[in-house]
Formats: structure tokens, C-alpha cells, sequence
């Protein structure tokens, strides 16, 4: 069996935003991102932290549920058979980030299972703030309902946020241990990415 081999990559402007909805895809397919289908089509296997949070419009009053990657900016495939060009020619792929040895640099399965991690425990603290905030709202409708009551019967009448703000709420929300891990890796992922070297890394072997 070929070993894991994850190597991040820089990813388009734009192309971290949800893909178009196809019922033709599994429901777990339903809620990926542009890049993350393209590089699917295409025969990679590519992990993109991301979490999910609730937004309020001032407009509309309306509960948005919305979907933000944890490390805007960047992905990371699994390239077993180091296939680097045929991964270079998908959409939305701009260049692999470059190691001390000058090639592409290689994370250890270890670094991604935490990237995991943490993706999963801000997926179960999101669920119990979706539960604690319609609990609530059940709480505030019964009130309201009381009030209305007390107004009828005689006797008890009475008186578009950013990615990268979004990932770095995400972040703080998560245990210490985990949050240091994600921002030492972060940490790392931003400092092999300087604007003079983006052309040059994309020559990376």
C-alpha cells in the first residue's frame, strides 16, 4: 500500500468559496469547495480544513449558515505517486510551497490528523452553539408568548465578513493545545510564502 504524502499548495483567490450545487455528486460531496473539486475530478485526494459558523445580516435579521476554510489560502494533497505537474495543471492550484531542500515541501501524516482534529472539534463546538442558540430562541418565544398572555388576561396584564477573520475566530475557539498546533502551522505555511518566490516555486521538482 502507497504510503500518505500531503504537500500543501497555494490556492487561487476564490477558488476556497463553495462550488455551485450538483445533485449528480454524493451528499458528501454536496458542501466542497471549487478547489476542492476541481483537484476530486481530476483523481486527487486533497484536504481543506474548514469549519462552518452562523452569520445575522443586519439587513434581513435572517440566520446564515456559512462555510470558511481554517487556512485561507491553502490546501493540502496527498501525492503518493508525486504526480506534481498533473496536480500543477488544475484549476485553481497556483504552486506548491517550497522546502528547505528546494522541492516541494512534505507534511507528516501527524501534522495533518491534528489539522483533522481540529476540524472536527470546531464541527461539535459549532453544533452545541447552533443547539444552545435555539434553545434560546425557545426560551425568548415562550417568554413572548407569557407576555401576550399577560397583555389579554385581566389579572396578569404588565408591561459579508472576511475569510481571514472568520479563520481566526475559528482558531481561538479551539482548545490551547490544538490552537497552538494550527497556528504554528499556519505560522509555517506563511513564511514559505514570499510574493517574489510565487513564480519560482511553481518550478519546484
Amino acid at each position: 500500500m502507497k504510503r500518505s504524502r500531503w504537500y500543501p499548495i497555494r490556492v487561487a483567490p476564490s477558488y476556497q468559496r463553495m462550488a455551485a450545487v450538483d445533485e449528480r455528486l454524493p451528499e458528501s460531496r454536496r458542501m466542497e469547495s471549487i478547489i476542492e473539486r476541481n483537484c476530486r475530478k481530476d483523481g486527487f485526494d486533497i484536504f481543506m480544513p474548514s469549519f462552518y459558523t452562523e452569520l445575522r445580516p443586519h439587513r434581513t435579521k435572517q440566520i446564515l449558515q456559512k462555510w470558511f476554510p481554517f487556512l485561507v489560502g491553502y490546501a493540502f494533497v496527498n501525492l503518493p505517486r508525486l504526480n506534481f505537474e498533473e496536480l500543477r495543471r488544475v484549476d485553481g492550484a497556483v504552486c506548491f510551497l517550497r522546502g528547505a531542500n528546494y522541492g516541494p515541501l512534505e507534511f507528516p501524516d501527524g501534522t495533518i490528523e491534528a489539522l483533522y482534529f481540529a476540524e472536527h472539534e470546531r464541527r461539535q463546538a459549532f453544533l452545541y452553539e447552533q443547539h444552545c442558540r435555539k434553545e434560546n430562541e425557545r426560551h425568548e418565544q415562550i417568554q413572548h408568548l407569557r407576555g401576550q398572555l399577560r397583555k389579554i388576561l385581566p389579572k396578569g396584564r404588565k408591561a459579508r465578513v472576511s475569510m481571514v477573520d472568520q479563520a481566526e475566530r475559528a482558531i481561538d475557539s479551539l482548545s490551547p493545545q490544538i490552537k497552538e498546533r494550527v497556528q504554528k502551522i499556519t505560522s509555517e505555511l506563511n513564511s514559505l510564502t514570499a510574493d517574489a518566490e510565487v513564480e519560482n516555486l511553481r518550478k519546484a521538482v
